[in-house]
């Protein structure tokens, strides 16, 4: 279940904890839209990197590929991320599903569940009628 809650890991770049609301939806409906939409963004592929080093001693060729090598992964890394939340985010929307902020209590709270607890605790906030947390545009 790759989206049913946005988690950051405490980097300071990560994205804000955010879930998905749909007043009155089906658990079911849910759940198989969370799970169309998390093959769709298995998909992703991130451009690949290819470091070349140049100009310099065959040694210092080689420390400079591999360093460029290691910060080209780290990029790469980070864009098929972003590219899976995009993907992820489009296709929940096209099914309806509003993205909104979730405060980080809740957010703190909800982590520390056990995993049915856990998708209990989601879906009472997908399918509220009354949502919190400021609506997030894409």
């Amino acid at each position: 279940m790759l989206i049913v809650l946005a988690t950051s890991a405490a980097p300071a770049h990560a994205e804000a904890p955010y879930y998905f609301h749909k007043a009155g939806v089906a658990r079911e409906k849910y759940m198989d839209d969370v799970n169309d939409c998390a093959v769709l963004a298995g998909g992703v592929r991130a451009p690949r990197y290819q470091v070349y080093a140049t100009g310099g001693s065959a040694a210092n060729n080689a420390l400079a590929a591999g360093l460029g090598g290691f910060f080209a992964a780290i990029a790469e890394g980070r864009e098929r991320r972003r590219l899976i939340s995009r993907v992820e985010r489009t296709c929940m929307a096209d099914k309806g599903y509003v993205r909104r902020a979730l405060d980080q209590a809740t957010h703190d709270e909800i982590r520390k569940l056990a995993d049915d607890a856990k998708i209990e605790r989601l879906f009472a906030l997908v399918s509220t009628a009354q949502p919190t947390g400021k609506v997030l545009i894409e």
